[in-house]
């Protein structure tokens, strides 16, 4: 393969004026410049992206580190991530952690160990201190850490929606699946909004904690579902994530529990899932375009060095009514 000092010699200049004529960084005479195409056409050359990208500390590579792949809203996220990502010119490397901290911490010490040019974060469940000392531009999806950017949705506006929309329908008892709360994540805030707003009409709430395969196996779902509509027969709300929102309507219809005479569901994500039954259900619709769309601008910000407005950026949800309240 041709290197460009033999395009240099071929066209007669010189190895510098060549890489200006073919990265555009500089002038060039037309004459020049003619010679120089005739000598890369005549040697096959083809720039090394890839050595030019060693030599100017980039590779155009943005790592994603997930928690997991086929999760509804996750996986259509990381789909406009790649959109937006490659708007700008970089192409994205996706790292699934399934949720276990050591591979979490691996795939990070490979991305700061190489020439990866930042990183979006979006399964964050190690201790504060391990993010706070990387040296890669880093922005989290609802992790807060203190000193790293994030990029949510509101979560408060929908918990507080989803309650006015319980309350509209005249529950008393509202169910709603959370996961752990080992670490601070903006998503707490809306289980929090939810139960205040609803506590203070006298509604009584209740949490049960379902763990990450839970949310994104339906076979467990249903299962699970099943067993929370058992254990607790006067419920007459639910909020949960799209799969098991779909597994509550499911287990509902198999228990006899009329959907929404008995039972209001609320599906928490409005992604792809909500249309797959024949049964549409109401949802909290994330906008994960907008999502994708500022978590792109604030990382590319933090790798060109800019001032950020605000560390915490929130996107605004929708409620979508459907089928499965009145």
């Amino acid at each position: 393969m041709a290197s460009i000092r033999e395009v240099a010699k071929l066209a007669q200049v010189a190895p510098s004026t060549v890489s200006r004529a073919l990265n555009s960084s500089g002038y060039v005479a037309e004459e020049t410049r003619e010679k120089i195409k005739a000598a890369v056409a005549e040697l096959d050359y083809v720039p090394n992206q890839w050595i030019r990208n060693l030599y100017r500390q980039s590779t155009g590579i943005i790592g994603v580190v997930a928690p997991g792949l086929i999760h509804p809203f996750f996986s259509s996220l990381w789909n406009h991530l790649e959109l937006e990502l490659r708007k700008f010119g970089y192409n994205m490397m996706l790292c699934s952690t399934g949720g276990d901290e050591q591979r979490e911490r691996e795939y990070l010490d490979t991305l700061e160990r190489n020439l990866f040019d930042g990183v979006i974060d979006g399964a964050a469940v190690l201790p504060d201190e391990n993010y706070a000392k990387l040296e890669k531009p880093i922005v989290f999806l609802d992790r807060i850490v203190a000193g790293i950017p994030v990029v949510s949705s509101d979560h408060r506006q929908g918990g507080e929606l989803a309650a006015q929309k319980f309350l509209e329908c005249g529950c008393r008892k509202v169910l709603h699946t959370v996961g752990d709360r080992q670490h601070r994540l903006q998503s707490h805030e809306g289980d929090d909004a939810l139960d205040r707003y609803l506590q203070e009409h006298g509604v009584e709430t209740i949490r049960e904690e379902v763990s990450w395969d839970d949310t994104t196996d339906y076979e467990s779902c249903y299962k699970l579902t099943r067993q929370m509509l058992a254990a607790y027969p006067d419920v007459d709300g639910v909020l949960a994530s799209d799969l098991q929102a779909a597994a509550f309507l499911k287990a509902a219809v198999s228990l006899g529990i009329d959907v929404p005479g008995q039972l209001s569901i609320i599906a928490y994500d409005g992604t792809f899932v909500t249309s797959f039954n024949s049964t549409a259900p109401t949802a909290i619709v994330q906008d994960v375009r907008t999502i994708a769309r500022q978590t792109v601008a604030v990382l590319l910000k933090r790798i060109n060095g800019q001032q950020l407005a605000k560390e915490q950026i929130v996107v605004p949800v929708t409620l979508v009514k459907g089928e499965t309240t009145n």
